[in-house]
């Protein structure tokens, strides 16, 4: 991409550089195209401080040289050299005389920079400034001015912009991320413990994403903490119709769900077992295996697991099979189990457990939001040998 602009870029020059060498030569002089193409040979000589100076010094703003100017502040900022890319848009901004519309995009183009830059309150300025511009600059301005409120963590003005935004083609998309922010309030006041505006929250992520795996766990949550323990079974177990690789995210809070409620511990292994056959997931298997060990005895778990491993085999599952034999075994062969549980722990020490799948960020912990891409509910847990 990069490459593409550059070359556009250098085409745009030439092009400018013949229509300044004509209007020169008509004045009787060639001063200024000399030091245009002087500019532009300090940018492909990687130069870009030099190239920035001779442009904004000696190439005037107008609507015939905009797009080169764009095309230089757009190269820059993505070669990350931000304030140069600054220095060139606010410079348009500063000397031109240009239409409203083509202002509005350079404006947009500087949001951006500021954006990048991490300059949020000096972005956010110039993409509210653009509400009133053209639908096309108004909804660029407007995803500048969401993307501010999430990494501002200001989920109210979030929900009012992604309101805006939720319209055609990307109406799901936008409405996923409603029902994140809303769930993101949720979770602030469960741990104020505002029981009554979590039940409010979650309510309405629901009303935007009736099949959200996270809405589901934060509702479970908050039925636990009112006491309410059928109801938390209730709705977590819908996270298995909703996405069943999000079941292992909810066995700690379902757990505690049937250890309050009045249902046999068998109705939950059934419920483990029918996620089993939707997901073959690790985490499923060893929450059924803490069950039964009381039960059955740890032979009986041994063979549960080894008999998993069989089928899908990991190195999680492996390491909970050692230390059930471990258990059971004494001198060298128990010695040698150990060794043998050192090196599976190291195999998965720096693994990932996680991993976005639009643009690959990996990570230990679960997010619901994408660090990376910048995008919601695309992370996932992992699956295979190293993983569930």
């Amino acid at each position: 991409m990069e490459t593409w602009l550059l070359y556009f870029l250098i085409v745009a020059a030439i092009g400018c550089g013949w229509w300044l060498g004509r209007r020169e030569k008509r004045k009787g002089t060639d001063a200024v195209g000399s030091k245009y193409y002087q500019g532009l040979n300090f940018l492909l000589n990687e130069e870009p401080d030099r190239a920035v100076a001779t442009f904004i010094d000696d190439l005037e703003v107008n609507p015939d040289t905009l797009e080169t100017h764009l095309a230089l502040g757009g190269l820059l900022r993505r070669r990350g050299e931000l304030d140069k890319a600054v220095v060139v848009h606010e410079n348009i901004l500063n000397r031109a005389t240009l239409d409203k519309e083509s202002m509005q995009h350079v404006q947009l183009e500087l949001a951006r920079d500021y954006l990048l830059a991490g300059l949020l309150d000096r972005a956010e300025e110039l993409s509210v400034e653009l509400e009133g511009a053209s639908p096309s600059v108004k909804n660029d301005s407007y995803k500048i001015t969401l993307e501010i409120y999430e990494r501002e963590r200001e989920w109210a003005q979030a929900i009012e912009v992604a309101k805006l935004l939720a319209v055609g083609d990307r109406t799901e998309k936008y409405e996923k991320a409603i029902s994140h922010y809303y769930c993101e309030i949720a979770e602030t006041c469960l741990k104020k413990n505002r029981i009554e505006e979590a039940r409010s929250a979650v309510s309405d992520a629901i009303g935007h994403d009736a099949n959200s795996p996270r809405a589901s766990l934060i509702r479970g949550q908050v039925d636990i903490n009112e006491q309410l323990f059928d109801d938390a079974i209730k709705v977590l177990q819908k996270i298995r119709d909703q996405d069943a690789v999000y079941v292992p995210e909810s066995l700690e809070t379902l757990s505690i769900a049937y250890q309050g409620s009045n249902q046999p511990s068998d109705a939950f292994r059934a419920y483990l077992s029918s996620c089993l056959e939707v997901t073959p997931s690790i985490s499923i298997v060893l929450t059924i295996a803490a069950s039964i060990r009381d039960e059955l005895g740890d032979e009986a778990v041994a063979k549960f697991v080894a008999n998993h491993l069989k089928k899908n085999p990991t190195i999680r599952g492996l390491t909970q099979l050692i230390d059930l034999h471990m258990d059971n075994t004494e001198g060298i062969a128990k010695e040698n189990l150990s060794i043998l549980r050192s090196f599976t722990e190291a195999l998965v020490a720096d693994k990932p457990a996680y991993r976005c799948n639009h643009c690959g960020f990996e990570g230990k912990k679960m997010r619901w939001y994408c660090p990376s891409c910048k995008d919601w509910s695309t992370i996932r847990p992992i699956f295979g040998l190293e993983g569930e």
